[in-house]
């Protein structure tokens, strides 16, 4: 989704990492340039002695790149980035489509969803906005998928007896 480069300016080390990644994983690339505080500290923008450039692999990572903020941390972009990944198992499309839906509504590949949006957008920014926006997704998503379960029980029930009559009535005589 992202990569960083992170280069320590006062041990001389590069990293280049992928995000997401395990936060373990990401502590243990940090230490093996010489970055022993914690990730969580470490702003997405770097400090004097540490760089860190970020770069989207692909659509959905230049939008979550777009809604960082300054004082967001590299341990909280990658728990954003794991949440996003783990709440579209079946890809970025419509994620993409409620975070910054296209002029063109016929482009829009989540206007079918709307009528099972939980609630409002967040009114968060960076990275929590991130995370709650995953999060309203997922719900978007179950409340989606509850509803064609129901339509499907619905369909498939078994038709009353009244209706059409007790078994032992269709018995020749």
């Amino acid at each position: 989704m992202i990569t960083g480069v992170i280069k320590n300016q006062a041990r001389g080390g590069t990293l280049v990492v992928t995000l997401p990644c395990s936060l373990y994983d990401l502590r243990d690339h940090l230490a093996s340039i010489g970055i022993i505080a914690e990730a969580a500290k470490l702003p997405v923008s770097g400090t004097e002695t540490i760089k860190v450039q970020l770069a989207a692999e692909e659509p959905v990572g230049a939008l979550v790149l777009s809604k960082l903020e300054q004082g967001d941390t590299l341990t909280g972009l990658n728990v954003a980035c794991q949440e996003i990944r783990r709440n579209c198992p079946y890809g970025y499309d419509e994620f993409m489509d409620m975070l910054a839906p296209p002029k063109d509504t016929g482009q829009d590949r989540f206007q079918y969803y709307q009528q099972y949006i939980p609630g409002p957008p967040s009114t968060s920014t960076g990275v929590k906005y991130l995370i709650e926006e995953a999060e309203r997704y997922r719900m978007t998503m179950e409340n989606y998928t509850r509803a064609c379960k129901a339509a499907e029980d619905e369909e498939y029930e078994m038709p009353e007896d009244e209706e059409y009559g007790a078994p032992e009535d269709d018995w020749e005589r």
